[in-house]
């Protein structure tokens, strides 16, 4: 398309998005009129009173007008491409946004670099995907799941069982609920300086090439890629399975990757928002992270797995994540870092260093897992020493390498001793379920494939 005939319909943008929209008048009339003076404000980050109720003000509206934007394309059965600009990337105005950005972002429009199909949406794909009845809502900011937060309703009286029993199988209620419930609160975060924060695209906030920050689904699964390629446990979990004809229970692991979700926003912090859907324990993740990602995205995914794996260790132990008498990767390490000042393993100068950066993360032992793992993946993946013996055992154990860089380093002494113990320990597992696949072979049906990848899974 001509970059003229572009610019004439970006011309107008806001009126033409909230015509679409076809939001009552004084909605239209408020957001106009709010649009306008943030256009004016000299100083968009100002901390003063004005500016932060004027940034408030704005956000309130904004997600009214993008609920009834989303209600007009469901309606209409089309998205314009102003109005996916809108949807996608938080657009409403070409003063605001710049004309050579707003050229950029109806081109982006027309052409998404997300995929779906690979787990990485735009937000406005994933309320699509809600919508289709394929996946489930957030849990909100109260840790509430949609299920819970209507049962909540109906306890304060604000909603019949009735109304309750009809809005859990609405999907537009569904919407609604991560528009009102989870989307301010993400957007918000995801942009990482909550202070100044305002949802509207505003150049003020493009402080390098927009192409440079565009997080896209090659981007997204080549980061994911390279994490699995060094921890190919990472996105695995325990999940019962279970063959009533076969008189098969068994426990194995089974790999679910995460989705990727892309705020429409330009920020730079990324949040592992649930580590399952409801109490589906073979669901996706959910990760958060800006459409335009300001910081290094390869520490993003990297940060949001290590929460992951955390959280993930959490959800399967339940009250005795911490307990050490049943070991696992977080009673491990809760006892490690809760126990450090005794431990003999560790000199004098290591308690000082583990000293220093559980200050740093502030005392959270999540945090201070997390920048491990990071250290982990980065580094002694490579055979390059960064993490105490101790912490170095516990991520051996529990994120091993896979068998081409555990042979590789499993020469040098300071993990000779971890890859030996993890060898027995698994060889001992994939000995079992060996024997289980030779006694299946001849059996009807053979042997599950469930099963099949599980072996294949022990013998990485």
């Amino acid at each position: 398309m001509e970059t003229e005939v572009m610019r004439e319909e970006l011309n107008n943008s806001l009126g033409k998005i909230l015509k679409f929209a076809g939001c009552d008048e004084k909605l239209e009339e408020n957001f106009r009129l709010t649009i306008a003076a943030y256009r004016k404000l000299s100083d968009k980050t100002s901390r003063e009173d004005q500016a932060v109720l004027l940034r408030r003000r704005l956000s309130e509206l904004f997600y009214k007008v993008y609920k009834a934007a989303f209600k007009a394309v469901i309606k209409e059965g089309n998205v314009p491409v102003l109005v996916s600009m809108f949807l996608n990337f938080g657009y409403v105005d070409e003063e605001l946004a710049g004309i050579e950005n707003a050229v950029y972002l109806y081109l982006l429009s027309v052409n998404l670099p997300t995929d779906p199909g690979r787990g990485v949406y735009s937000f406005f794909q994933w309320l699509m995907a809600i919508y289709r009845g394929k996946k489930e809502p957030s849990r909100n900011e109260f840790d509430m799941d949609f299920r819970e937060y209507l049962h909540e309703q109906k306890k304060m009286g604000r909603i019949s069982p009735q109304q309750e029993a009809s809005l859990l199988e609405n999907n537009m209620s569904k919407v609604i609920f991560e528009i009102e419930n989870v989307f301010p609160s993400i957007n918000k975060l995801t942009f990482g300086q909550p202070s100044v924060f305002c949802p509207v695209f505003s150049r003020h906030n493009v402080y390098k090439s927009l192409t440079s920050d565009l997080v896209t689904a090659e981007k997204v699964t080549a980061e994911i890629e390279g994490i699995r390629s060094k921890d190919f446990k990472a996105f695995y979990r325990e999940n019962l399975l279970s063959l009533p004809e076969r008189k098969l229970p068994e426990r194995i692991e089974v790999e679910v990757l995460p989705d990727i979700i892309l705020l429409p926003n330009i920020g730079s912090r990324s949040i592992m928002w649930q580590e399952i859907e409801g109490k589906k324990r073979t669901t996706p993740a959910r990760m958060m992270c800006s459409v335009f990602h300001t910081t290094d995205l390869q520490q993003s995914i990297l940060h949001m797995t290590g929460e992951f794996r955390w959280e993930m260790c959490k959800r399967d132990q339940g009250g005795r994540w911490n307990n050490i008498a049943d070991p696992s990767l977080t009673s491990e390490y809760y006892d490690y870092i809760q126990f450090y000042r005794k431990n003999k393993e560790l000199s004098p100068e290591v308690r000082e260093r583990i000293k220093t950066q559980l200050t740093k993360a502030r005392n959270n032992y999540k945090e201070m897992f997390v920048t491990d793992y990071i250290q982990w993946i980065r580094y002694e993946s490579n055979g390059l020493p960064r993490l105490n013996k101790v912490a170095r055992n516990i991520l051996f154990a529990y994120c091993p390498f896979p068998k081409e860089i555990r042979t590789k380093i499993g020469t040098n002494p300071l993990y000779k001793q971890a890859a030996d113990r993890y060898d027995i320990k698994n060889g001992q597992t994939l000995h079992r379920i060996t024997l289980l696949c030779k006694k299946l072979e001849n059996s009807p049906g053979g042997v599950p494939q469930e099963i099949a990848a599980y072996k294949e899974y022990l013998e990485s």
